[in-house]
C-alpha cells in the first residue's frame, strides 16, 4: 500500500477556492482504480491548513492517477497557499490494528 499525505497553508483569502475546488475532487477520485481512501482534513488548530490524505492500493495504482487531470489541477491548486506544501509518499509493508495493543498490554500484564 502507498499512503500519500500532502500538508497544504493556504492563503486566507484563497481558503474558500481551495476547499471548493479540492470537494469536486474527493468522490472522482475515490473510484479510481486502485484507491483505498482519499480524504480531506483540516487542521483544528489552523483552519487554513489542510491534509490530503490517500491510500493507494499499489504504486502502479498510484502512479496512474498521478497522471489524471484531477492530479493537475490539484497541483494548479498550489499558487494558492501561503507557503510550501510538504508532501510525502510512504510505502506500507505491514499495518495492525487493535491486536497490537492488546499483544503489548497482554504480554507486560498488569502495571
Amino acid at each position: 500500500m502507498i499512503l500519500s499525505t500532502l500538508t497544504m497553508h493556504v492563503r486566507p483569502e484563497k481558503r474558500r477556492d481551495l476547499l471548493e475546488t479540492l470537494r469536486g475532487m474527493l468522490e472522482p477520485v475515490r473510484v479510481e482504480r486502485g484507491c483505498l481512501s482519499y480524504h480531506l482534513y483540516e487542521d483544528v488548530e489552523d483552519k487554513n491548513t489542510f491534509i490530503l490524505l490517500e491510500e493507494w492500493e499499489t504504486q502502479q495504482d498510484l502512479e496512474s492517477h498521478l497522471r489524471t487531470d484531477h492530479q493537475r489541477l490539484l497541483l494548479t491548486l498550489m499558487d494558492l497557499l501561503s507557503e510550501k506544501y510538504e508532501l510525502r509518499f510512504n510505502t506500507v509493508s505491514h499495518t495492525a490494528g487493535m491486536e497490537l495493543i492488546e499483544n503489548v498490554l497482554g504480554r507486560d500484564g498488569p502495571g
